[in-house]
C-alpha cells in the first residue's frame, strides 16, 4: 500500500493475524476526529466524529448517536447483493466532509 501513493494508515482485520497493524487508530484531520477500526462497535464511541470501518463488506453512510459511520464496501467480496465498491473521502480545510461511493463493475 505504501508504494501506491500518499501515506496509508491501516488497521488489522479479523483475517490479518500475520500483520502487526493496530486494532484501532484515532486521527484528527482539519478538526475532525476519526476512528479507524475493522469491526464496527455496536454503540458509537465517545469523542469521535467519524468512524471508518470494514468487516461487513457493505457500503455504509449512517449517522448514529452523533457519529458518522462510514464503510467503503468491498472490492473483492461484496455482501448481500451490494455492488463491488470503493469510496473517496475528502476533508476540506474547514472540516467539511465529502464522501463519495464508487460502484465498480
Amino acid at each position: 500500500l505504501e508504494t501506491i501513493g500518499p501515506p496509508v494508515t491501516s488497521v488489522r482485520g479479523n483475517c490479518d493475524s500475520n500483520f502487526e497493524w493496530p486494532l484501532i487508530v484515532d486521527l484528527k484531520r482539519n478538526g475532525v476526529r476519526f476512528r479507524l477500526v475493522h469491526i464496527p462497535p455496536e454503540r458509537a464511541p465517545e469523542n469521535i466524529d467519524v468512524l471508518l470501518h470494514g468487516h461487513t463488506h457493505l457500503p455504509r453512510n449512517e449517522r448514529r448517536e452523533g457519529v458518522l459511520f462510514l464503510n467503503p464496501g468491498c472490492v473483492t467480496r461484496p455482501n448481500r447483493g451490494a455492488p463491488a465498491s470503493v469510496a473517496n473521502l475528502e476533508i476540506a480545510a474547514d472540516g467539511k466532509l465529502r464522501w463519495r461511493m464508487i460502484a465498480l463493475r
